[in-house]
């Protein structure tokens, strides 16, 4: 087989959404019982038309986690500090998105967090003093492995939540779940990283 051939398998099967699921970081053994509190870590910011702006991710998280705290009717923990764009944070940000959304919403803003373990060691502090200790937990599904170890090493119970899933049928070729695969790769990274710094 010439490595062109090769390169080009290995293309396609990056484009099959079950050989991609087989590829993401597992989660730990899910929690069960209910939820105090629904936790967003923030996923980046950008700069839009010259203002700070939700990234792609943090969007995505934040959605998701309005229509858990709707369906639940819980309070929402959002964490982010302010990353590479000066100006808001990433959980004021988020914040805004939700509010137009649900102005009822009760939302607490976790503000000084620079990383996954930052948002998880800053948003146990804040909970703990609420006296919460169970959150669900929403994240991309490539980062809730990572995330869901940090924020159970601060001693909460975490009820993993993703945003969303691979598409289906798991062996049709999908440009979706080629596009997981710089994610899987940095999360893998992460995750090694973080054993050796964290965990």
């Amino acid at each position: 087989m010439t490595a062109t051939m090769a390169l080009l398998l290995l293309l396609v099967a990056g484009t099959l959404p079950g050989v991609v699921r087989w590829m993401l970081p597992p989660l730990p053994a899910a929690q069960t019982g209910g939820a105090q509190v629904v936790v967003v870590p923030g996923g980046g910011h950008r700069q839009y038309y010259g203002e700070a702006a939700p990234s792609p991710a943090s969007l995505r998280r934040a959605r998701r986690g309005l229509e858990a705290a709707r369906q639940r009717d819980l309070p929402i923990l959002l964490s982010g500090g302010q990353g590479e764009v000066a100006g808001t944070s990433e959980a004021a940000l988020m914040a805004e998105v939700i509010r137009r959304q649900w102005p009822e919403a009760q939302l607490w803003c976790e503000q000084e967090s620079r990383n996954t373990w930052e948002n998880a060691r800053n948003s146990a502090e804040m909970l703990s003093a609420r006296g919460i200790t169970r959150i669900l937990l929403v994240t991309d599904r490539p980062h809730l492995t990572r995330a869901t170890l940090s924020f159970r090493a601060q001693g909460l119970e975490v009820i993993p939540l993703p945003v969303s899933d691979l598409p289906r049928p798991e062996w049709v070729p999908s440009a979706g779940a080629l596009a997981w695969l710089p994610d899987i790769y940095y999360e893998w990274v992460g995750l090694v990283w973080y054993q050796i710094r964290y965990l």
